[in-house]
């Protein structure tokens, strides 16, 4: 790495205090935006009240009112699916059935909705005074407008405030799946716990009683395609009755009764014939094939077929059916085109609704598809045949619709039991004496409607009507009961099924579990919640830094039944645990160390790396993708990262090989020389190749040699260590003698190369995103220190603005991640002009994965201002009001690179950690007088804590969970501060230890290898 003659301790101190300030106390008067069209203002003009909020320790957000509007909180396991908890209590996206979940490129994500809630669900009271009526409220929004929510993941708060003093009971929801970092496995179990205190705040005895109700949706996405019943049926177990839902297939129709099948419409006439329609998508007849600028079509009957890319994918329109009474049981035709639903496919309508529907599967080729109807026989239907998608793959074909008793042959027809969705599904109360209903509960209002044992009941696959389980108990004044329910669920029909189907046969085997186990599932999860949140940081700050971690309990994420932790970018969006955009998450690696190793040894080092080059496939194996340039420096850091965060060094041991080809495989695209400069197609996060010199890949490329040396040296390879030092001291000097503008790093295009998709002489925010990796695994600098610092101030500078309206009118984003009035990062602005016609992707818009990556770089380097600021502009467009604040979108929902949010809390602690060499160190880049935070090793996790006096500071690490083994330490003192005394305590046995300081960094070797267990601590004094 760079040996700047400023050490980098010595740097910190001196620069720590002024220039950390410089571009905040400035704020004065509105300034004139920079001349030309750069419109960021250098001068951020932040209020006083604001800049203060950034700091204040504030106290935990209570969500209320319009606040509510697009809450949805991750409330379920890790890996095991999506369900939210929004605003009011209620349930929603119900995405645990392994049903294909796309969410979108961009705009479709960053918009203001309430989560859907396509399953029914709820909980209802019912109380009766003992003088008095009874009264009956669901507990939603609408019977109490004036609910409240706390969110702090992994924990949901609801309470359900009276109006008024009429209703006589205060309710309270404590909401969670079990969440325990280093516990994957107990933090994978696929199900919620819900419980409910509820306290009679009247002056008479009441009765009452709790109720969940839920509708059997197992089996609901192969409705339209099977036959079968959905069966609700009331369990009663020690300790709980439970409302399990299943589901099995009806038998197929026998082979004599199924007749001839009756063609509808093939449309080898050459025309429309009786079909209305609308629009120009459609043109004068049926298209005979493949149309101008289509990929081929294939797979379609005869000469004609409905093709909607008449003009291209702008085009729209309807094509509607003559009137036909259904007669048969199935409907069955060719598809292919887009997958938009509802605005590309095909509907089968009834009285003006949709009854059925269908799309594509963004391929031209056509596919049988089928919809099994028997439940409409008699009915008066149309056709429809729908293009009202603009985008890609806005179009759609159809051809041979066909009327049967049967599938058609050459479909793929699975069995229910082979469903993605076919498994079990369990609401449960903690009450072996509740009473239950298994149909339609309407009113949750006399005893008569709910029974002990009340008979199992079915409904057809995809109508199954709700059933319920209530617990019933009486209360003083005064007094409180605790109501808990459980929700559970087991779909284990995944493309490479679920984790959690090693564990469990059913749902209620889920129930059964968490049951048994509850009472340390809640005591574990409240004390990571505890943890985490007992520390000196705003709580506003605490809240953001830990809403996308919540990401691990949607559907992006997933932990294959053989072990692997596999990812999507984004909920359904661009597969494969893709290198470059998971460079960013740190969270996982921090708190799951074991999935993050499971991504490193069976995809990255696996079947994705090439063993003869080294090369790592992108996206994983068999997809086509090949060499990404920040990615593939990305697996050497990782790599390094999962030996750090490991107890001993098998990780490290067994893959070092295959790590050293990575490395190899980068430095072979540095030239037949390697100078430490990668000048050739660097495909990357953008989504684009960069040409020639530049920082980004630059960065990564220097940070993964130093991780490569690291390894090499404690794998005995001392001349392959050497190697790589040599590259990277080369390409450190020679970036900054021709990269360095004096603000910043730029890139070099070479001569008579374009510059499309290029930055040039932008400033990029990711400029230096290799420090950030630096930093996060203390590798040192990757550059000067000076222009590390300098080059991140004029980021901050430069991109970052409290209002993106006037940069965003001049340049309108691709896709918008903030609107005008938010405050943002902007990926790479001109401020020195230079912009040429189309430069790099993505330029305008606004990530908020760079924009922790930016704010953890700038923490560590003491830019505590601009860091939080840039924080806070995240954490004030995800409000509630207008957006999700657990849902960070960008290509897709739950976007991956938001995980880089968890970096800002090791920065602010300044945390370093090497499991294998039991070495922990933390310098507080903030609050040095009086820190505390959260961390995690290998084995345990705590708080780390330091409280500095004029003479003397004391740091201590107190572990909650787990074990912590340590054989040095190394702490920041203040600059001048000469160390007299050293005591290191565990509890009142004092540990013999060999202190040594060089300026400001304090090492201190314990005499032995200490192991720190649940509730212990060490105390390390320091007196100058």
């Amino acid at each position: 790495m760079y040996d700047p003659s400023l050490s980098r301790r010595d740097f910190l101190a001196a620069s720590a205090g002024a220039l950390a300030l410089s571009l905040v106390e400035t704020c004065g008067p509105a300034s004139e935006v920079k001349a030309g069209n750069h419109h960021i203002p250098e001068d951020k003009n932040l209020s006083k009240d604001w800049l203060d909020a950034l700091f204040a320790k504030g106290k935990p957000k209570v969500y209320k009112g319009d606040e509510l509007a697009t809450i949805g909180m991750p409330i379920g396991g890790i890996c095991a699916g999506q369900l939210y908890m929004r605003g009011d209590g209620t349930l929603a996206e119900w995405d645990i059935f392994n049903r294909d979940h796309f969410t979108g490129y961009g705009d479709d994500c960053y918009r203001t909705y309430t989560p859907p809630a396509p399953v029914q669900q709820g909980f209802g009271v019912w109380v009766k005074p003992r003088d008095g009526e009874p009264i009956h409220k669901a507990l939603d929004k609408k019977d109490f407008p004036r609910v409240e929510f706390v969110g702090e993941y992994p924990l949901a708060t609801v309470r359900y405030v009276r109006d008024g003093d009429t209703f006589p009971l205060d309710i309270t929801l404590e909401a969670f799946s079990p969440f325990i970092p280093l516990d994957a496995r107990a933090s994978a179990t696929p199900g919620t716990v819900l419980k409910f205190k509820v306290k009679n705040v009247s002056k008479q005895p009441i009765d009452a009683r709790l109720a969940g109700w839920l509708q059997n949706a197992v089996g609901s996405g192969s409705a339209d395609r099977l036959r079968g019943e959905c069966i609700n049926t009331i369990m009663h177990s020690e300790g709980m009755t439970s409302l399990w839902f299943s589901a099995k297939e009806n038998p197929a129709p026998s082979p004599d009764k199924i007749g001839d099948p009756e063609v509808f419409a093939d449309f080898e006439d050459g025309t429309y014939g009786d079909w209305k329609k609308t629009g120009d998508c459609f043109g004068d007849k049926p298209a005979m094939g493949t149309l101008p600028n289509q990929q081929e079509v294939t797979g379609f009957g005869g000469k004609y077929l409905v093709n909607t890319f008449v003009g291209g994918d702008k085009s729209t329109g309807t094509l509607t059916s003559p009137e036909f009474t259904i007669k048969r049981a199935y409907i069955y035709f060719k598809i292919g085109g887009g997958n938009h639903p509802g605005k590309a496919c095909i509907n089968l309508k009834i009285d003006g609704k949709v009854a059925r529907t269908a799309t594509g599967k963004n391929q031209e080729k056509l596919e049988w598809d089928y919809w099994e109807v028997s439940d409409l026989k008699g009915k008066k239907a149309v056709l429809e045949v729908v293009d009202s998608e603009t985008g890609g793959w806005g179009h759609i074909n159809i051809d041979d619709i066909t009327f049967g008793d049967a599938p058609p042959k050459g479909s793929p027809v699975r069995a229910l039991k082979d469903q993605p969705d076919f498994g079990t599904l369990a609401l449960s109360v903690l009450d072996e004496k509740a009473t239950g209903r298994t149909t339609e509960l309407i009113k949750l209002r006399a005893d008569t409607e709910l029974e002990k044992d009340p008979k199992p009941s079915t409904a057809r696959l995809g109508r199954g009507t709700t059933g319920a389980v209530a617990s019933s108990f009486s209360l003083e004044p005064g007094e409180t009961r605790e109501v808990v329910f459980l929700l559970t669920w087991h779909f284990p029909n995944a493309e490479h099924s679920r984790m959690y189907a090693n564990w469990f046969v059913d749902a209620i085997a889920v129930a059964k579990h968490v049951r048994e186990n509850l009472d340390k599932l809640t005591k574990q999860t409240h004390q990571f919640h505890d943890a985490y949140y007992d520390s000196t940081l705003p709580h506003w700050l605490l809240d953001r830094l830990m809403m996308p971690v919540s990401t691990l309990a949607t559907s992006t994420v997933q932990w294959w039944k053989n072990g692997r932790f596999w990812a999507w970018e984004g909920v359904g969006c661009c597969h494969g645990t893709c290198t470059h955009v998971w460079n960013y998450a740190q969270a996982v690696a921090r708190l799951f160390p074991e999935l993050e190793r499971s991504a490193r040894t069976m995809q990255d080092l696996g079947p994705a790396l090439d063993p003869k080059t080294g090369r790592v496939a992108f996206r994983g194996e068999g997809q086509g993708f090949q060499y990404a340039a920040d990615g593939q420096c990305g697996t050497v850091l990782k790599s390094y990262r999962e030996h750090l965060m490991s107890k001993d060094g098998s990780f490290l041991k067994e893959n070092w090989p295959k790590i050293k080809k990575v490395m190899e495989y980068s430095i072979s695209r540095d030239g037949a020389m390697p100078d430490g400069i990668i000048e050739d197609n660097q495909h990357n996060t953008y989504d684009i190749d960069f040409v020639g010199p530049n920082t980004f890949v630059g960065a990564l490329y220097l940070a993964a040699l130093e991780a490569a040396a690291r390894m090499a040296e404690l794998q005995g390879d001392k001349e392959f260590a050497s190697h790589c030092r040599a590259i990277a001291g080369k390409g450190a000097k020679w970036t900054v003698d021709h990269l360095w503008n004096g603000e910043y790093f730029t890139q070099e295009i070479p001569k008579g190369k374009e510059d499309k998709f290029q930055y040039g002489d932008g400033c990029l925010a990711d400029q230096v995103f290799g420090q950030f990796w630096a930093d996060q695994y203390d590798l040192g600098y990757v550059y000067p220190a000076d222009k590390i610092r300098t080059a991140l101030k004029s980021a901050y500078r430069y991109n970052w603005a409290p209002d993106i309206a006037a940069q965003n009118k001049e340049y309108p984003p691709q896709r918008w991640f903030a609107r005008p009035g938010d405050a943002g990062l902007f990926t790479c602005t001109w401020p020195k002009g230079g912009r040429m016609k189309e430069p790099v992707l993505y330029r305008d818009e606004i990530w908020t994965g760079i924009e922790y990556q930016v704010a953890a770089a700038m923490i560590h380097e003491g830019m505590i201002r601009e860091g939080l600021s840039i924080i806070r502009g995240i954490h004030d467009r995800y409000d509630g009001k207008k957006h999700n604040p657990w849902n960070e979108v960008e290509c897709g929902d739950h976007y991956a690179r938001a995980l880089a949010s968890w970096a800002c809390l090791t920065a602010l602690a300044g945390f370093t950690y090497d499991g294998p060499a039991a070495k922990l160190g933390f310098a507080p880049r903030w609050q040095q007088d009086d820190f505390k935070a959260f961390f995690s090793a290998a084995e345990g996790w705590g708080s780390l804590i330091q409280k500095r006096g004029k003479k003397s500071q004391e740091n201590h690490i107190d572990v909650r969970h787990g074990r912590v083994t340590l054989k040095q330490l190394v702490l920041e003192v203040p600059d001048g501060a000469i160390i007299t005394q050293t005591k290191l305590t565990e509890g009142e046995r004092t540990i013999d230890n060999k202190m040594s300081q060089d300026g400001r960094v304090v090492k201190i070797d314990l005499a032995e290898s200490l192991a720190l267990e649940t509730g212990k601590g060490l105390t390390v004094a320091n007196r100058w």
